[in-house]
């Protein structure tokens, strides 16, 4: 009970319009707290963990929309909060998990690795559906919903109506409104393994579908990842960042962060996948696939299967001739056996997306300037050619020609760029590599702790800007990320802590023990007072992890509000913040070896 009275005191905290009545409050948290017991009893059965994630995210929307109470955007979301809570109650006693054999649309979840919250997600399983040969997977991506929560992705994706197709669409929560970044991007993919684990699926047949942020979401997962679908259709949404937000002039780092995310930058990598490419003739949003083309155009490129569409007098929204056009395209591509290619051509601006089959670009000269690799394959023989890559791995295959230079591979080879030319290496080293590239955002991809300082600090106005920072990342992740940030003391971390998270440290040399014992591996000297340090770097502890100091998300409340192409890095891999002003003193990126990294952050406000 006393998680409900938590519930109940952070509910005051707003209102809404369509708030429920105390009436329709003592509703909700009556079949509330019976859900939870109900959730404690599974638990204490050992219940299995997918299946107990499927229950839970009932519980988990019903509780976040009252933790956030100006959710409840119209009189709907009082009864759908209701019926949300009355499945959870009807799934905990359903001791057959027949929900697992449901056709039509149902809603299932999954445990994130990130934070540990669950997340739903949205099937249509057709009639025809009986497990015993693989499927087609649409994975589809929704647009920007002002009103999009965890009840209404639910009410709108449970129904009992029979559905007309024959294969399986996966509708992805991409945890709430981010245009399929960060976080949300990694929603994507664990959306798709808690699908595959539990349904039949033709890893062959994956279609990436999406409209408006959809659209987005789609152009950027499609091109970043061209090897995981076997095609891709993107309606509407953005490409780039600084027309579609009507940026002015940027940092200079900052805007070379932005090539992470623009995919009209990755646009060459439409040759490696079947691609659609829609918008409205009348729809603004038309401009997103117009700037692909205009870049395959300037770019001499010209992708074997694309179909680019235009709506006539069409606004924001499907042309259903254009759409009939699309579904032809995708089918006839999905009637052909999809084969592992011999030639591959492959574009990118950051390890972070760094694999196009049988090539994986494992470091770069320069960050965030193109990289570039094309490659063929004739039985054991490749031939390889590239630009602004310092090691590659190649799969498959005894000899490579590399840059006009004989390598042996034998089947499978990192190879590095040294002066002398290419060599056979070993992945040891500290250099910028996949999943270890920054920026400081990138650590929230993945399975992170805040790790909270329990000392006083040195410098008050340093140790109230820490404090603030860090409970400002908490509040945020929560209502915009959908997830509890994990956090311990710092005396509190154990080894095991080390081996599977990234560590985001809050405090200074004094107030954190672990900022005391792994700054000194990393800087040589701590910024002067009142000055903070904000960094990322691989963990000395644990090179396969990262450590973040002193930051969570470096935008903000104000750029999750807005248009969601705002959801770029405000700071680079290191910053020296001043408290009081809450200016960046000096910012920065380290280069691709890490080698700026001991450089003295002694900077004096």
């Amino acid at each position: 009970m006393k998680f409900l009275a938590c519930v109940i005191v952070a509910a005051t905290a707003a209102r809404a319009a369509s708030a429920p009545t105390a009436a329709e409050r003592e509703q909700i948290m009556s079949r509330l707290a019976l859900l939870t017991r109900a959730l404690d009893e599974l638990r204490a059965k050992h219940i299995d963990d997918a299946r107990l994630a499927d229950i839970e995210v009932y519980h988990k929307a019903a509780t976040w929309i009252l933790r956030f109470e100006e959710e409840f955007f119209t009189p709907a979301f009082v009864p759908n909060t209701l019926k949300v809570l009355d499945h959870g109650l009807a799934r905990a006693a359903d001791t057959d998990f027949s929900w697992e054999s449901k056709k039509g649309r149902i809603v299932r979840a999954y445990r994130s690795k990130i934070d540990g919250s669950v997340q739903p997600y949205g099937l249509i399983i057709p009639e025809s559906y009986d497990g015993s040969k693989p499927v087609r997977l649409d994975v589809v991506l929704h647009g920007r919903g002002e009103q999009l929560t965890e009840v209404s992705f639910i009410a709108a994706h449970e129904s009992d109506k029979p559905v007309a197709q024959d294969f399986i669409t996966l509708d992805v929560y991409g945890r709430g409104n981010n245009a399929y970044r960060w976080a949300g991007e990694t929603d994507v993919f664990e959306a798709i393994e808690s699908a595959k684990a539990r349904y039949k699926i033709d890893e062959k047949k994956i279609v990436l579908r999406g409209f408006s942020m959809g659209g987005a979401g789609a152009w950027h997962i499609g091109l970043h990842y061209p090897d995981k679908w076997a095609a891709v259709e993107a309606g509407a949404g953005f490409t780039e960042t600084k027309k579609y937000a009507k940026l002015g002039p940027m940092v200079g780092y900052q805007e070379a962060m932005l090539r992470i995310y623009d995919a009209v930058e990755y646009a060459a990598n439409a040759q490696m996948v079947p691609t659609v490419g829609y918008g409205g003739e009348i729809d603004p949003q038309l401009q997103a696939s117009a700037n692909i083309r205009e870049k395959l155009e300037a770019e001499h490129v010209e992708p074997p299967q694309i179909l680019f569409l235009v709506g006539p007098g069409t606004a924001h929204k499907w042309e259903p001739g254009s759409l009939a056009q699309s579904n032809k395209f995708i089918d006839a591509v999905l009637s052909k056996p999809r084969k592992e290619p011999d030639h591959i051509h492959f574009v990118t601006y950051t390890t972070a997306y760094h694999q196009c089959y049988w090539i994986s670009i494992e470091s770069v000269e320069k960050q965030y300037s193109r990289a570039e690799v094309d490659a063929d394959r004739w039985g054991d023989e490749i031939r390889v050619t590239t630009r602004n890559i310092s090691r590659i791995a190649i799969a498959g295959g005894k000899h490579v020609v590399i840059d006009g230079q004989s390598v042996d591979l034998a089947n499978f080879g990192l190879l590095m760029k040294t002066p002398e030319g290419w060599r056979r290496a070993g992945k040891a080293g500290r250099y910028k590599k996949p999943g270890l590239q920054g920026p400081v955002d990138d650590a929230f991809k993945d399975a992170f702790l805040v790790v909270r300082p329990t000392g006083k600090p040195e410098h008050k106005e340093a140790g109230q800007y820490v404090t603030d920072t860090m409970e400002q990342f908490r509040k945020e992740w929560a209502k915009y990320m959908r997830g509890e940030v994990r956090i311990k003391d710092d005396r509190s971390v154990t080894d095991d802590d080390i081996d599977r998270y990234h560590l985001v440290l809050f405090g200074d040399l004094q107030s954190n023990k672990l900022t005391k014992r792994l700054a000194p591996l990393l800087m040589r000297s701590w910024p002067a007072a009142p000055l903070v340090p904000v960094l990322i770097a691989p963990n000395p502890l644990n090179p396969s992890r990262y450590v973040v100091f002193n930051s969570g998300h470096t935008f903000h409340e104000e750029e999750f509000k807005g248009t969601n192409a705002l959801l770029y890095p405000r700071l680079g891999d290191y910053a020296v913040i001043h408290p009081t002003l809450r200016q960046v003193v000096r910012g920065g990126l380290f280069d691709t070896e890490w080698r700026q990294l001991l450089r003295p952050m002694n900077v004096k406000p």
